[in-house]
């Protein structure tokens, strides 16, 4: 089991401590291969809206150094983590960098057939609030990139480092982030069973049919004929 580690911050702090203890737990449950980055180091710059991913490729974009090798991690892997602590309750402009430079791997444009078979986990902390936006951005991502089953990780932890949580608490996120771990794992162990969302189909039938009048030569047509999606009953998933 290959899994795509992106923590969203270099400080390892009450989000980076959750993400080791759902890691190492996995490790527990079987041989689990994990692949890490850490932002903004694996993405420094940000998206200048040039639109060479959209025009002429992905290979094109002017960070290309930097969004090929997580992009090849990530399809390689048969799962991703994407984790961002709460930044004035929103995700932090680590991740929002990153996931800027995958636009085009929304199903509107050219996805990934990788990404429909993939299983997503998103874990998010705070000592106050706002988990639930910080994910929600990256949710969305991983929505339109296409991922079979998308956990969602928010911990609200009412301190700004994890030891200074007292021991009977500390042991209550444990228990939580190893229940969900549990599911994860077992989620990636079926997932060629799965069958794919409802979204997910949705999405891709309505932009086949409107694919259908682009222009030729436009690249995300080029890219979908290529792929065979225009042609009968050709798609990225089997169920």
């Amino acid at each position: 089991m290959k899994i795509c580690v992106i923590h969203g911050s270099p400080r390892k702090g009450n989000t980076y401590k959750a993400t080791k203890i759902m890691m190492a737990h996995m490790e527990g449950m079987g041989e689990v291969e994990f692949s890490e980055f850490f932002l903004p180091k694996a993405m420094p710059v940000f998206c200048c809206g040039c639109y060479n991913c959209f025009d002429k490729g992905e290979e094109m974009c002017p960070h290309a150094q930097y969004t090929q090798p997580v992009e090849q991690a990530i399809k390689a892997a048969d799962a991703v983590i994407i984790t961002s602590p709460v930044y004035v309750l929103a995700e932090n402009g680590a991740v929002k960098t990153l996931l800027d430079h995958y636009g085009y791997m929304f199903i509107p444009h050219r996805p990934m057939e990788e990404m429909f078979s993939k299983v997503g986990m998103i874990i998010s902390t705070t000592a106050g609030a706002g988990t639930g936006k910080a994910i929600k951005a990256i949710y969305n991502s991983l929505n339109f990139w296409g991922v079979k089953r998308i956990f969602k990780l928010g911990l609200t932890i009412f301190a700004k480092d994890w030891e200074d949580m007292k021991p009977l608490k500390q042991q209550k996120f444990e228990k939580i982030i190893k229940k969900k771990a549990e599911r994860f794992h077992a989620c990636i162990v079926k997932r060629e069973k799965l069958h794919t969302r409802l979204f997910t189909r949705f999405m891709f039938f309505i932009i086949r049919k409107s694919l259908s009048s682009y222009k030729d030569g436009h690249p995300d047509k080029k890219y979908w004929l290529q792929k065979g999606w225009l042609n009968g009953r050709n798609r990225p998933f089997q169920h």
